[in-house]
């Protein structure tokens, strides 16, 4: 039985991973969606190039890290990539339901601001009008 020791320190190393994969994420996620905002490119299109990019990094990462490269043994890695692009799949088909939920809300908070913003132009524009009228008096 593991000593209650070895289990926190499992632990603590586990939520270490967690953080430092969640601050890697997101710090990439920002420099992406600023490249995309720059050129003007759509997440779709972002979507290819990041699995392109992640392909050739794998292929980079086995030629590179092991004693002796092989054609077979790199067809084995991406193979094994692609069991490790499916359990994030998997998961993420698991969270559809609450992922679409959060898009619905922050498109309709985006249009709600949208309209109020319109409403506070119109209104602005309504009392320069007005300030117009005073001053011609």
């Amino acid at each position: 039985m593991p000593d209650s020791d070895d289990v926190s320190e499992n632990d603590s190393a586990a939520d270490e991973f967690v953080e430092d994969f969640e601050r890697h994420r997101d710090a990439i996620y920002e420099l992406v969606c600023d490249y995309m905002d720059d050129v003007e490119i759509s997440e779709s299109y972002v979507a290819q190039l990041l699995i392109d990019a992640m392909i050739r990094m794998r292929m980079t990462a086995y030629g590179m890290g092991v004693e002796s490269p092989s054609v077979a043994g790199l067809k084995l890695d991406l193979d094994r990539l692609r069991d490790e692009v499916g359990v994030f799949l998997r998961e993420a088909k698991k969270g559809a339901e609450e992922y679409i939920t959060l898009v619905k809300d922050m498109r309709a908070d985006a249009e709600a601001a949208l309209e109020a913003e319109e409403v506070g132009e119109e209104d602005k524009e309504g009392d320069e009008g007005e300030a117009d009228k005073d001053s011609s008096k």
